[in-house]
């Protein structure tokens, strides 16, 4: 799922910068030998590629260690200090309220005390289940987002191997015989 398309286009262009740079620089390292245009080219476009790797590895520990807090089992919050003072219609308001948190947090139906000091079971309205129901659609992108910068953090070290991997076959054909043509010139 692309989120922008500037993002996209940007990462496009940086990324496929970065792979040709990467692949010049080894190629031009392994046919001429060590020089500085080469050495620089493989050197900042290996470090692109360890940025564009390091971002996404860091957004997906970012959403991860979001999702574990916002998903954790919550513990039953505690009544009132002043529970037993209270009247009965505010008993009610306020165990209601603890059962739609524990509803909305983890889709459990809780139990509640009604008026009569009797323990009944919360019926959700609509408007619970639809508040639960993009709860539920947050994270389930939010899980969606995080797969895919753990894939994308993967893949950027594995383009770079690549590249590499190609600019050393490469270097192996056979280079020109003409004695005029420099080391950096490709």
């Amino acid at each position: 799922m692309i989120e922008s398309w500037v993002d996209f286009v940007f990462n496009v262009i940086g990324g496929a910068t970065a792979f040709l740079c990467l692949f010049d620089g080894t190629r031009r390292l392994c046919a001429y030998g060590v020089h500085g245009k080469a050495v620089l080219m493989t050197v900042l476009a290996a470090g692109i590629c360890a940025l564009y790797g390091g971002f996404a590895y860091w957004k997906y520990s970012d959403l991860k260690a979001t999702l574990s807090m916002n998903q954790r089992k919550a513990a039953a919050s505690p009544l009132p200090a002043n529970w037993g003072r209270l009247s009965p219609e505010k008993k009610e308001v306020a165990s209601v309220g603890r059962a739609r948190r524990t509803f909305m947090e983890s889709g459990t139906l809780a139990s509640y005390v009604d008026r009569s000091g009797g323990t009944r079971t919360l019926a959700p309205t609509q408007e619970d289940l639809m508040r639960r129901e993009r709860a539920v659609a947050y994270y389930a992108r939010a899980e969606y987002s995080a797969r895919g910068s753990l894939a994308e953090a993967l893949l950027w070290p594995i383009i770079g191997l690549v590249a590499v991997l190609f600019g050393i076959l490469m270097s192996l054909e056979k280079v020109s015989a003409d004695p005029t043509r420099e080391p950096g010139d490709a």
